[in-house]
C-alpha cells in the first residue's frame, strides 16, 4: 500500500468524507442482540476519477465467511451511488453531508445488507449493519473505524 493515491482535497463532496485509510473493528450480533464475536478491519478509500471512488476493503474475519478482501469501484451520480462487481450489488446515498446509507446485495455471505454510515467526527465514522436473507434478519454488526491516512 505504499503507492500514491489521490485522496482529492478536502470538501463537502459527496463520498469526499470516506477518503483515506482507515483502521476499524467489526462486532457481530445476533437477531436478539447478544455479542458473537469481533474482528478487525483495514479499509483504504480514494478516488479514481471524479466520478468513481474505490473500496478496499480487508476483513481479517467476515462472520460465517471467514477472511475476505472486497475491492470495489463505486460510480458516483450526484449524492447517490452504484457498484455491481462479482462480489456486491450496491446502491447508496447521502442523506446529510455525514451520514450516508447504503443497500448492498451480497453475492459473499448471499445476504442483503443495510449499512448506515455515521461519521462521528471527521476522522471518526460508526457503520450500522442489518443483514437479512430469506426476509429474515440473520445478523447485526456495528463497525468502528478512525482514519489513520486522510486527504
Amino acid at each position: 500500500m505504499s503507492e500514491q493515491k489521490s485522496y482529492g482535497p478536502a470538501s463537502d463532496k459527496p463520498y469526499q468524507c470516506f477518503m483515506g485509510r482507515w483502521e476499524g473493528l467489526c462486532k457481530s450480533f445476533t437477531p436478539e442482540g447478544e455479542f458473537l464475536e469481533s474482528s478487525a478491519v483495514h479499509m483504504d478509500v480514494y478516488w479514481l476519477d471524479d466520478h468513481t471512488w474505490h473500496l478496499h476493503e480487508h476483513f481479517e474475519n467476515l462472520y460465517g465467511v471467514g477472511e475476505t478482501i472486497f475491492d470495489t469501484p463505486i460510480g458516483v451520480e450526484g449524492r447517490r451511488c452504484f457498484a455491481d462487481s462479482e462480489q456486491i450489488s450496491l446502491e447508496g446515498a447521502e442523506l446529510t453531508p455525514y451520514n450516508y446509507v447504503f443497500t448492498i446485495d451480497s453475492r459473499v455471505s448471499n445476504t442483503i445488507v443495510y449499512n448506515n454510515h455515521y461519521f462521528l467526527d471527521p476522522d471518526t465514522r460508526r457503520i450500522i449493519t442489518h443483514k437479512v436473507r430469506d426476509g429474515k434478519t440473520i445478523l447485526f454488526q456495528i463497525q468502528d473505524f478512525a482514519r489513520i491516512q486522510r486527504p
